[in-house]
Order: structure tokens, then sequence, then C-alpha cells
């Protein structure tokens, strides 16, 4: 059994199939403290730019979110100079962007409403993915080739 608070404190409880419900019922009553701490918690953050919008807003902000990151793209691969075969525009609810084996890039549209620092470190991320495909430290070495405060940001980023 899981209960997850969500953003805005709504409950989620989450039971195997075959578990009867009473038993989620007093699993649930047994967690009451601690669930309405983590709802105060999730009540008083700031709600997050993934979690909003409406598939209306991504018809109106792709072109402009697509614009941003290939004029983006082009200014940091002026340095790398990294191969990219295609670059995607998506409605994503938990990724600001990802990188295929295949060399595409994926970035959320919702980019667009991040400050351009924070943007301009989701693109470096995903560009530095076209040379190394993990998080390791020759990875953050050339992310920091072009963003050096990398760390801030990436902790910034955590906040939206």
């Amino acid at each position: 059994m899981r209960i997850t608070i969500k953003e805005g404190g709504e409950v989620l409880v989450t039971i195997p199939r075959r578990l009867p419900k009473y038993f989620a019922h007093r699993f649930v009553e047994s967690k009451k403290d601690w669930i309405v701490e983590m709802q105060a918690k999730a009540k008083s953050r700031p709600q997050k730019i993934l979690a909003h919008y409406s598939a209306k807003d991504f018809k109106e902000h792709k072109e402009s979110a697509l614009v941003l990151i290939e004029n983006r793209i082009a200014h940091f691969n002026k340095f790398y100079k990294f191969e990219i075969s295609k670059v995607v525009v998506r409605n994503q609810k938990t990724r600001w962007g990802s990188c295929s084996g295949k060399k595409i890039l994926n970035f959320n549209y919702k980019l667009v409403f991040l400050p351009l620092p924070l943007a301009d470190y989701i693109v470096v991320h995903e560009l530095c993915h076209l040379s190394q495909m993990n998080h390791g430290p020759k990875f953050w070495a050339l992310v920091a080739q072009q963003i050096p405060d990398y760390k801030e940001r990436r902790r910034q980023i955590r906040l939206y």
C-alpha cells in the first residue's frame, strides 16, 4: 500500500487489487497525522510549472517554445558542435527534456515559461547527452564548460 500527497494536497492511496478496502481504510487512518502534515507542506509550496497548463496552452505556446529552444541550441552548439538528428517539443508532465540514442532532443514546451538561465541549463544538459548518455563526471564537465554554475541552476529548476 502507498499514500501519495499530490501537489495542492490531494491524497492518493494505492492498494493491491485483491486487498480488501477496509485494510486501506485502516492504513490511511493509522497515517492520518502524517497525511495532515504532508498536506499542509504541499499546500504551502508554490505550484510547479510542470503541473500546470492544458492542451490548449500547449497549442498556443508550442511554436514559441520551439523557436526559443532552437535558438538556444544554435547558440550553445556553436561551442559543442554535436550532431543532432531532430528537435521535438512535447507537452510532458514530469520532464523538462530528454535525449535519445538516435540523437533526438525532446523538450517540454513549458521551458518558455522559465527564466532564460534555467532554460539554458536544460538545453545544455540535453545537448551534452549527445556526447555522454549518462550523468557521470565527463557529462558534468561538458555541462560546466558552458554553464559553470550548473549545480545552482539544477537546484533552482527543482523549484519549478
